[in-house]
């Protein structure tokens, strides 16, 4: 009887532990999330990008290094191109080519802003939550609803760390069926940064090309 009561009691105990888990809402657990990146003034993190094509089974990777404030300040290192950004101005530097390419940062597609490709979830609703498991470690995973950005994605969700709802993957859909995963690694607050992280420094032997 002892064993069964035993046994009851932490069937009724795992039960509650799940549904207090789930107690949050989709909603909560984006304003979370959202919270997490007001509490810094830049952000920087190490990312690995895969694309499942729909039509083949090949799968093409990349990674690089961002570093990402208000004001369409950036700095990205990404296969052998570096962008820099003041919010005014944008330095474009092909290291193998040893050339630099200066543009107005007005004249440019906003789509071009790194923030905007890894973060454009901030910008959705909340669909639902559940939970996922990835490199060992459990996660909150967000479904959302893309529509703000049609005809760029019909699918978008973001898994979220349980600690303290930063982002840990995120996966986008287009039009085609094209799948892209976004892995984050190194994710780092930071209070102060200084305009000069976001400006190109002119490098001996490398050609600047100012189209401004």
């Amino acid at each position: 009887m002892t064993a069964l009561r035993l046994a009851a009691s932490f069937v009724l105990v795992t039960f509650l532990a799940a549904q207090h888990a789930f107690s949050m809402t989709a909603d909560e657990a984006l304003n979370k999330s959202k919270a997490w990146f007001k509490s810094g003034k830049a952000w920087s993190l190490d990312f690995r990008v895969q694309v499942f094509y729909a039509d083949s089974p090949d799968i093409n990777t990349g990674s690089g290094t961002l570093l990402v404030a208000d004001g369409d300040r950036f700095k990205l290192d990404m296969m052998g191109i570096r962008f820099y950004s003041d919010g005014k101005s944008l330095w474009q530097w092909n290291v193998d080519q040893n050339q630099v390419l200066i543009k107005a940062v007005e004249d440019l597609s906003s789509a071009l802003h790194p923030s905007e490709l890894l973060f454009k979830y901030l910008n959705c609703k909340a669909i639902s939550l559940s939970e996922g498991e990835f490199n060992k470690q459990k996660l909150w995973v967000l479904k959302l609803d893309p529509s703000k950005y049609k005809g760029q994605f019909t699918q978008m969700e973001v898994w979220l760390s349980k600690k303290d709802f930063s982002p840990v993957r995120l996966l986008t859909v287009d039009p085609e069926k094209n799948a892209s995963w976004y892995n984050i690694t190194n994710l780092k607050v930071m209070q102060k940064v200084s305009t000069d992280d976001f400006r190109y420094k002119s490098q001996k032997n490398v050609d600047e090309i100012d189209m401004r």
